[in-house]
């Protein structure tokens, strides 16, 4: 074989061979991917399809990604990237479980591997409910809500998802959005403390067609940071709702730096060591009268709370714990907004606080009640309010709801243990019961005690 002909033959291997190569060529690293993990496997099937399609008013370039895995309803699950008004199927995934905290993880390590980036953007599309964990009733709180498998991602699973997440990636989650209802809430940003950067989400409940994606994206530049991104966003949002391109509806937006939340947990700590250190529960229950409440009452604006409390109640300690809780949501949350009267006092945080003081089940299993001081303080209000409650009507000559606590009461040894202590002082002092009254409160406080 002549030179020439080696060379011809080598030429031709090489020309052969290198399509191989590219594709096994690492994807090109951009500055931003939005990745949505688009579960429309439910009512909200139509706007999953609108959602891409504002999308692709935008789309990919040379700088940013946009990946969805969008799961239709009663329909199989696809890997879509967006370009400017082209939306591709890049992988078909059949019939999906994106109720599944594991498949958000595989999401991620997808997305990681073939749409790498220096600043991700990860949003959980689908309805939304705050803290609460599955499997129970009335209502199971949390996101991601998958119609076919009946299961949903809880607040504890996503903590736990958001820390392989960030393994995948080597750093925090740049921005999480929830495009869901009901998710910014204390309990649901202590989930995200180790893993995010941004949170971006709605205390209220979004509207039908949530985030306008093209009004959104459009504010993201090349040299964009995460906390001006999330700002943008924020104010963009509220605006598409006042008139914009969504029309005209209530809602709420807020984007909460992470970081900045260590002060807010300290804080309520703070409000909740000074609240069960008196007896506050009646100032608690006016306030929460007034109080910016959302879709599910017990979601309350956190910033609100404490100005109302901090009105209502003499004590200094309360006062300055009230002070101490506005300024550190204040630091925390970069941008907030929200349009219509209904929603005037929406100042970009919720947490929960039930009205009666009776905390759901599931409540105190969360990575939030367990480090911190909020679900002690609810249920110390619950049983100082139970105990007023019982001596008030006492003191009014009825004994029917005591008669009634004794015969049916399910709480715990220490509200009893409370609502005893309370009664035996009221029976004991002197002056305003009568003799008779006194004794069967007496035999029924007895009675209580064994």
């Amino acid at each position: 074989m002549t030179r020439v002909s080696r060379m011809v033959l080598i030429a031709l291997m090489v020309a052969l061979v290198s399509p191989l190569w590219a594709a096994d060529a690492a994807p090109a690293m951009k500055e931003w991917t939005i990745a949505v993990f688009l579960n429309a496997d439910n009512n909200l099937d139509p706007f999953g399809v609108e959602d891409q399609q504002e999308m692709a008013k935008i789309g990919s370039n040379d700088w940013l990604n946009i990946v969805t895995l969008i799961d239709r309803e009663r329909g199989p699950a696809c890997y879509n990237y967006i370009e400017k008004g082209k939306i591709t199927k890049v992988k078909d995934m059949g019939e999906l479980d994106m109720g599944d905290y594991k498949l958000f993880i595989e999401f991620a390590k997808y997305v990681v591997a073939n749409y790498p980036a220096k600043r991700y953007v990860f949003t959980l599309w689908n309805h939304g409910s705050g803290w609460k964990l599955g499997n129970q009733s009335p209502i199971t709180r949390g996101i991601s809500y998958d119609d076919s498998s009946n299961n949903h991602i809880t607040t504890n699973q996503l903590a736990v998802a958001l820390r392989e997440i960030k393994k995948v990636i080597g750093h925090n989650v740049d921005i999480l959005n929830f495009d869901a209802c009901l998710m910014q809430m204390a309990e649901v940003v202590y989930a995200c403390k180790d893993s995010v950067d941004y949170i971006v989400a709605s205390e209220e409940v979004e509207p039908g067609k949530g985030t306008p994606y093209d009004d959104v994206l459009a504010t993201l530049a090349k040299t964009s940071t995460a906390e001006s991104f999330a700002k943008t966003w924020t104010n963009t949002f509220v605006k598409s709702y006042s008139g914009g391109s969504q029309g005209n509806e209530d809602c709420t937006q807020s984007a909460i730096k992470v970081a900045a939340m260590t002060p807010v947990f300290d804080a309520m700590n703070g409000l909740a060591k000074a609240t069960m250190s008196g007896k506050y529960s009646a100032e608690y229950k006016a306030a929460l009268q007034k109080v910016q409440s959302f879709s599910y009452p017990e979601n309350i604006d956190l910033i609100h709370l404490a100005a109302l409390l901090k009105g209502a109640i003499k004590d200094e300690a309360i006062k300055t714990a009230c002070d101490k809780v506005t300024a550190a949501c204040n630091a925390a949350i970069v941008a907030n907004g929200n349009n219509g009267y209904s929603m005037k006092n929406a100042k970009g945080l919720a947490v929960y606080l039930p009205s009666d003081f009776s905390a759901e089940n599931g409540y105190t299993a969360l990575d939030f009640c367990k480090s911190n001081l909020w679900d002690d303080m609810i249920a110390d209000l619950y049983k100082k309010s139970k105990a007023a409650e019982l001596v008030s009507s006492v003191e009014n000559g009825d004994l029917s709801a005591l008669r009634g606590y004794v015969a049916g009461s399910k709480d715990s040894a220490d509200v009893k243990k409370f609502v005893v202590q309370e009664l035996n002082f009221r029976l004991h002092s002197e002056g305003g019961l009568e003799e008779s009254l006194k004794s069967e409160a007496s035999a029924l406080v007895l009675e209580l005690n064994n």
